[in-house]
């Protein structure tokens, strides 16, 4: 947390600073990106989304400069970067792939589990109803885990099919029935 120090002038910084040692500082910096990128939707398009469709959007466009999916594997080592992305938001131009409809695939080949599962959830989560998602995957622990994760969700997988070296699902998002 030393570098938290650095960064104490910023807000975030601050707040940082302030709930590191919280229990649940690892959720709280999840929510804080997921609120960031909907600031960042709001202030350039003027759209307002759901924190999980704005989320899910940033995910599938895989901005290099925004390792936003590895962030949120492990928040509490990357709270800098993402106080930075916070702070950064209130004066980036949203990026070219953000401004385009969300692409229907997520490439998760080389993503180990469970942190692939993990991922397509939270993209799936923020998806359009009724849209169908292609997921790439690898073979092994994935293509086992990965669809059971989203059917216990409530999503339905309408194929599965293997290419050379992975796998690429078909997946409808549902809206969950409670």
């Amino acid at each position: 947390m030393e570098n938290v120090r650095k960064e104490e002038n910023s807000s975030i910084g601050r707040w940082i600073s302030a709930n590191s040692g919280l229990s649940n500082f690892d959720e709280a910096l999840k929510t804080l990106v997921s609120y960031a990128c909907v600031e960042w939707f709001r202030r350039a398009t003027g759209e307002i989304l759901e924190s999980s469709e704005a989320l899910a959007r940033v995910l599938l466009a895989r901005l290099p400069q925004f390792l936003v999916a590895q962030w949120l594997e492990n928040p509490r080592d990357y709270c800098m970067e993402i106080a930075d992305f916070c702070d950064r938001i209130k004066t980036l131009p949203l990026p070219d792939a953000l401004k385009r409809e969300p692409v229907d695939e997520l490439d998760l080949r080389g993503v180990r589990c469970p942190l692939n599962a993990v991922r397509a959830r939270l993209v799936m989560a923020g998806y359009p109803a009724n849209k169908t998602l292609n997921i790439l995957l690898d073979e092994g622990s994935p293509i086992e885990n990965v669809p059971g994760a989203l059917v216990a969700d409530g999503h339905e997988v309408v194929s599965r099919e293997k290419k050379q070296e992975y796998w690429r699902l078909q997946v409808v998002k549902h809206f969950n029935k409670e």
